[in-house]
């Protein structure tokens, strides 16, 4: 009688525990990664919660808090007629809308008419220009051409500019009579309507 072959009935159970328990193996590693990146989805998605309740992911806010304010308005700048000022001049009683300008600006020329405009249309806030490291004279010829009546003044060393983290220009923020910045935008604003706008979320 012939003798089974043990050698070759073992081989396929053999290899049916190793297919199995490289299955196994396969699918706790898989497992285990999908938990890894379920939990980094998870602190993605709580951090950045947090950040928004916080405020922390608005930059504008954290451009507002990084502003010092105490040193802002004590910034040296000068009026028309080259006599020295500051902020702190402006800032009495009620808030100020202080807009950053150049002459060799194309958006500050457009956007200052809206500015002439939503001063005109809102007594209760102050409005002050401040052009920042120009010619005097071309500086002026830009204001009779644009029609502002509301006061503006120099920053001739850019150092004002610097002090209020501007990145651009035109920059607008409004400063409150506190010292309290609580508005900042980068870029000019495309309407009265959304000027308007800005100054009653940030003024309400």
């Amino acid at each position: 009688m012939d003798t089974p072959d043990e050698t070759s009935e073992a081989s396929p159970q053999a290899g049916r525990r190793r297919l199995d328990g490289r299955t196994i193996g396969i699918c706790v590693c898989l497992a285990l990664v999908m938990a890894i990146v379920a939990g980094l989805v998870v602190s993605v998605l709580v951090g950045a919660k947090a950040s928004t309740a916080t405020g922390q992911s608005d930059p504008t806010v954290q451009l507002l808090r990084a502003v010092d304010t105490a040193k802002l308005v004590k910034i040296p700048l000068l009026t028309t007629s080259g006599k020295p000022t500051s902020l702190a001049a402006f800032v009495q009683d009620k808030p100020v809308v202080v807009n950053l300008w150049a002459q060799n600006c194309a958006p500050c020329i457009k956007e200052m008419p809206l500015l002439e405009q939503t001063s005109q249309a809102n007594p209760g806030i102050a409005f002050l220009g401040v052009d920042t490291q120009d010619q005097l004279a071309k500086a002026k010829v830009m204001a009779r051409r644009t029609g502002i009546t509301y006061p503006w003044v120099q920053d001739p060393t850019g150092d004002f500019f610097v002090g209020a983290k501007a990145s651009a220009l035109p920059t607008t923020f409004i400063i409150q009579p506190s010292g309290e910045i609580v508005g900042s935008k980068t870029g000019a604003f495309k309407s009265q309507a959304e000027l308007q706008q800005w100054l009653g979320e940030h003024l309400a």
